[in-house]
């Protein structure tokens, strides 16, 4: 099962770490400030001590998400925002660029659905920015595991996990 924790807060990223200790620590019925992470070669946070738990995290303008599971997760958020065409002709297989730029309505919602699609599946690979963007297509599910995605008030979630049926049990809860 996956909890998914989401938080608002005025600076994501200076405060991130400081979050997600609570948050874990909540799940874990423990206090968070006595969990030890670790990040493993390319940076993915891991817990010591709780080696079947898998977390993960992403924080864009003034907000936190951390993916919470009992296998592998990758996480990402976006606040959906006009997008560059630059990047999507740099960094997305063609499908993508097709599925983004064929068509003029909800662009940037697209944009932001590949872009966080493809953060998740490096996280949850373990290997972050390391994997080129162009080298794997979110689209067509060619070795790419299950990556649900949705939009939560001017933001793009996406969760990548093994199987489907962990998300079916996923809820968003605010902190």
């Amino acid at each position: 099962m996956i909890k998914l924790y989401f938080e608002e807060t005025d600076n994501a990223k200076a405060h991130s770490e400081m979050i997600c200790r609570r948050i874990l620590g909540k799940y874990l019925n423990t206090d968070g400030d006595n969990l030890i992470i670790h990040k493993a070669e390319f940076g993915k946070p891991y817990l010591r001590d709780y080696p079947k738990v898998h977390y993960n995290i992403s924080h864009t303008n003034g907000v936190l998400v951390c993916a919470i599971a009992d296998e592998p997760v990758g996480v990402d958020i976006e606040n959906i925002k006009s997008f560059n065409r630059l990047i999507v002709e740099r960094f997305f297989t063609k499908s993508e660029q097709d599925y983004i730029l064929n068509n003029e309505e909800d662009q940037d919602e697209r944009f932001a659905l590949i872009w966080t699609k493809k953060e998740a599946y490096v996280k949850w690979i373990g290997k972050g920015l390391s994997i080129p963007f162009e080298s794997f297509d979110v689209l067509n599910n060619n070795g790419v595991p299950y990556i649900y995605s949705f939009l939560h008030d001017k933001n793009c979630i996406s969760i990548c996990i093994k199987e489907s049926k962990l998300i079916d049990r996923c809820d968003l809860l605010t902190c």
